[in-house]
């Protein structure tokens, strides 16, 4: 379930992308401006906070929030710097590195969970990708919950995620675009959270 407020972090990264990569107009400082803007909104997200609406399962939704504001900081990063918008440095790498072991700590809990495993795969590629600048315990971890995510849920885009991160990390490359060549649709359930969404 991807909380509405890092859905929308993630749609605005997506669009400055675009951006980066086509208008070679826009002025550099302004995008990388924006880029620290909805680093800062993701970092100060709280998902104890937006867990306190739940009726029920309150620790199951802190877990899911705690998980995709990690998985959406590295995609923040990692997608950014590949773009040219954001710079690799000291600051940056140490960010990704403690989102890095964030999301390692919670995707493990998460994913022997039956209730939360099925929202779980976005996260687990994204924290593929960051992998590459990882130990191989960290690939292994990934690479073996991408195939008992396959098997429990019964469809074969976990192995199709496995394939692409494990060439990724083969391939001695560490951009992001250089993992995807082409979009893919790394969801199993489509889920959003929209309880917080009001009709105009």
């Amino acid at each position: 379930m991807f909380p509405p407020k890092l859905l929308a972090q993630v749609c605005k990264i997506n669009h400055l992308r675009l951006r980066a990569q086509t208008n070679k107009d826009c002025n550099e400082q302004d995008l990388l401006q924006e880029a620290y803007s909805i680093l800062d909104c993701i970092e100060t997200y709280s998902p104890e906070e937006s867990a306190r609406s739940k009726s029920s399962s309150k620790a199951d939704w802190v877990r899911i929030g705690t998980v995709y504001r990690s998985a959406t900081a590295l995609y923040c990063v990692l997608s950014l710097q590949s773009a040219f918008v954001l710079p690799e440095n000291t600051v940056l790498r140490n960010i990704c590195v403690g989102h890095g072991q964030t999301l390692s700590f919670h995707l493990a809990e998460s994913l022997s969970s039956a209730r939360t495993k099925r929202f779980m795969l976005w996260p687990l590629v994204v924290q593929g990708v960051e992998a590459v600048y990882s130990d191989t315990a960290t690939r292994a971890f990934v690479s073996e919950q991408l195939s008992k995510l396959s098997w429990s849920v019964g469809t074969s885009i976990p192995l199709t995620a496995q394939k692409i991160l494990e060439s990724f990390w083969a391939s001695g490359n560490r951009r992001w675009d250089n993992c995807f060549d082409k979009p893919y649709p790394f969801t199993m359930q489509i889920a959003v959270d929209v309880s917080q969404v009001s009709m105009l």
